[in-house]
């Protein structure tokens, strides 16, 4: 039997630290030959290289998939980078970035801990000469500290919605390094091709005859944050006894790796035949053609980023239900959408993505809080989507034209008066 400590044994609460510890410390130690970046930077031209996990099915894996659609909707011609294949180079320094030349535009849709192991990746003198642009995501009123020591290395900072610009300002606020605010820019997930989708309930195992709901979750993300819990929960209280007219399918990605989660969710299936589970994996256009098959999808989240989910139901004229908090107010209201109300609530997550390790000497941090969506008032939500079928064809038709506004930033006008293009070759 091996002796050798094995990492992932040790839990998440306690290893998210060691993890984000030691590629900051090891990011640090390197970083002497590192160039940070200024705005007195004088422009070496060359390519627009696009690094992201883009043959991962993530949600930062999507959302750097949009980012390169938008890139390209736009005109531009990006050379295409996966981030994942270099990570085992982050103690050598060996990964090569497809373009080596000096020069150009680095735009890594990644969050810090991963452009840290990108920059210790490939070495410095293949990105000091570049327009370096990261695409940050989080999903608390303030993003964690260590985030900002990043933030020197980067010439701007794109962020989803104003909730995470707000989040990251905290951050650099509470460091006192409010100068590093104005590399903050709200830009949005950019909704190209969702539409192009098409439903098709037969080949997903959905009814003509019921109204069908939808919640999604990875068991391997932190349930306490996406809370289908209070799906459930509002879901019993619409229907206290299984419904006929309507049904929920909850698609969960990883349930084998989390039996604690699985018989969490099968103890409110016992006797429901109008709620049950879809665990098949889909390509990118089978998850839209999915999503467009149903009538309305459910998020009682405690906090979202952006929601890219909720924008892409959207898109697809699919009514949502969700909580009336954090990113996804950016682009729902209350015509477009069914918004539940919360209180705020201390954050409390086991897996301690959300709520890190920490010792007893430390204060509760009282900024990180999120949402606790009022169950009764989603029920009635569920009830009304049911029943109302004229107006939920209002609100999917008012969704449509509410969602198209995120495509905004990334139009050839707007993207191309943006600093970054006195960098290209173009």
């Amino acid at each position: 039997m091996s002796l050798r400590p094995n990492i992932r044994s040790i839990p998440l609460k306690y290893r998210l630290p060691l993890i984000h510890g030691g590629i900051l410390g090891l990011a640090r130690l390197k970083s002497g030959a590192w160039r940070k970046a200024s705005d007195s930077d004088v422009p070496h031209s060359g390519p627009l290289l696009v690094s992201g996990f883009l043959n991962e099915s993530s949600g930062i894996a999507r959302g750097g998939q949009l980012s390169l659609k938008g890139f390209q909707a736009a005109g531009y011609a990006p050379v295409i980078h996966d981030l994942r294949p270099g990570f085992r180079h982050f103690i050598d320094g060996k990964a090569r970035l497809p373009d080596t030349a000096p020069g150009g535009v680095w735009y890594i849709h990644a969050n810090s801990p991963e452009v840290m192991v990108a920059f210790l990746a490939n070495s410095p003198d293949q990105w000091a000469d570049r327009y370096r642009i990261a695409y940050w995501a989080w999903e608390t009123p303030k993003a964690p500290d260590y985030w900002v020591w990043t933030a020197d290395y980067l010439h701007e900072i794109w962020v989803p919605s104003v909730f995470v610009r707000d989040g990251v300002k905290r951050a650099f606020e509470a460091a006192n390094r409010p100068d590093l605010t104005p590399r903050l820019r709200v830009m949005p997930h950019p909704m190209f091709d969702v539409d192009q989708a098409r439903p098709d309930r037969d080949r997903f195992g959905l009814m003509h005859d019921r109204t069908e709901f939808l919640c999604l979750f990875d068991a391997k993300s932190s349930s306490a944050r996406k809370n289908p819990w209070a799906v459930l929960e509002a879901w019993i209280k619409a229907f206290p006894a299984s419904s006929d007219t309507a049904r929920l399918t909850l698609k969960v990605q990883d349930l084998s790796r989390e039996p604690d989660i699985a018989a969490r969710l099968d103890s409110y299936m016992s006797g429901r035949d109008d709620i049950r589970f879809f665990t098949e994996r889909l390509s990118d256009t089978d998850i839209n053609n999915f999503m467009a098959s149903f009538d309305a999808l459910i998020s009682l989240h405690r906090a979202e980023g952006f929601g890219l989910t909720l924008a892409e139901a959207m898109t697809l004229g699919v009514n949502v239900i969700a909580t009336g908090w954090s990113g996804n107010v950016d682009f729902m209201d209350e015509e477009s959408a069914y918004l539940i109300p919360s209180r705020l609530i201390d954050i409390k997550d086991p897996t301690g993505t959300y709520e890190p390790f920490r010792p007893f000497w430390i204060a509760r941090d009282h900024e990180q809080v999120w949402a606790d969506p009022e169950v009764d008032a989603a029920a009635e939500a569920i009830v009304s989507v049911t029943n109302d079928p004229v107006l939920r064809a209002r609100k999917a038709d008012a969704a449509k034209a509410r969602i198209k506004a995120v495509n905004d930033a990334w139009t050839t006008e707007a993207l191309g008066a943006l600093p970054f293009n006195g960098w290209l070759n173009r």
